[in-house]
């Protein structure tokens, strides 16, 4: 009994390292899907409708099956509003401004101060506790992200110095929606239920905008390698979302934070596999960096 019940703590340990890792891969497969799916003809926009509508659908089924149901109480139906708001609408709609405009290497490297603002947020509100260990760890996944970004930085354009400040809205976006989810969690509502319901109300929120900042009426779907990768990009989705709150539910915000870092490193390799893109020794490094990183910053105390 004392050996199961230690096999049983020592999974419960490693269960938000392994889900974090297995966000990132989800998180960079998620980018190449829609990368793949933009070459194709597919709209930016076009994406986050149909790609969340359909990810929320295939999730309602098996939400069905499970014999669960999303919350319709006001304070929740406020919540995924606020949630489809922050955590999908504002950062996609200033991501395509910024890339245009300061390039697409700054758009991915502001990202990656969504781990110290999403630790800086918890700690002050009394979320988490701001701890040296976990503090070290962020800053080694840190260092670990800019490794992997270094060779990008050059084609920043820093002179477009209004977008490079409105930009940095972009992480702070994606800290407040983690800081909304772990402190305004639905009382017993399941991860899935709670994805669900996100998907739904981030494809409407992406629906109303899209008139404002593309042309639906010019969205394809009847092109085959459209419709093939936007099929690939919502099944990525569903399973990218569950697994995502899955890791909110039971680890935090400032943990949950830690996927960009992880997509980064992932996105190298399957670039670097899928592309042939090279590897430099300071990849490799910041790849290290964030594996360290990680353990560190997840790592319990004895």
């Amino acid at each position: 009994m004392l050996q199961a019940q230690t096999h049983s703590e020592t999974t419960n340990r490693l269960l938000p390292l392994l889900l974090l890792v297995s966000c990132g891969f989800m998180f960079a497969s998620k980018i190449m899907v829609s990368k793949a799916a933009l070459d194709t003809g597919a709209d930016p926009y076009q994406l986050g409708v149909v790609g969340n509508l359909g990810a929320g659908l295939l999730l309602s089924i098996w939400l069905v099956a499970r014999r669960e149901r999303i919350s319709l109480e006001r304070r929740s139906m406020g919540l995924y509003l606020a949630l489809g708001i922050t955590s999908v609408a504002l950062p996609t709609v200033l991501s395509f401004f910024i890339v245009n405009r300061v390039g697409p290497a700054y758009t991915a490297t502001v990202y990656s101060l969504s781990p110290l603002l999403t630790m800086s947020f918890a700690a002050g509100l009394g979320i988490e506790r701001l701890t040296v260990r976990r503090s070290i760890g962020i800053g080694i996944g840190l260092l670990g992200m800019v490794a992997l970004v270094q060779q990008q930085l050059a084609s920043i354009d820093f002179t477009q110095t209004a977008w490079v400040v409105i930009g940095l809205l972009i992480p702070a976006c994606a800290a407040l929606g983690n800081i909304i989810r772990s402190a305004f969690w639905p009382k017993g509502a399941s991860a899935l239920a709670f994805a669900c319901a996100t998907l739904f109300t981030s494809s409407l929120v992406m629906a109303a905008l899209a008139p404002v900042f593309a042309f639906p009426s010019q969205w394809r779907f009847d092109d085959p390698g459209v419709a093939t990768w936007l099929g690939g990009y919502l099944l990525v989705s569903a399973l990218s979302y569950v697994l995502n709150f899955r890791l909110q539910g039971i680890a935090g915000p400032v943990v949950f934070s830690q996927i960009g870092y992880w997509g980064t490193g992932f996105g190298i390799l399957l670039a670097a596999a899928l592309f042939g893109d090279v590897l430099t020794a300071l990849s490799l490094i910041g790849l290290a960096a964030i594996i360290v990183g990680g353990i560190v910053a997840n790592r319990h105390p004895h």
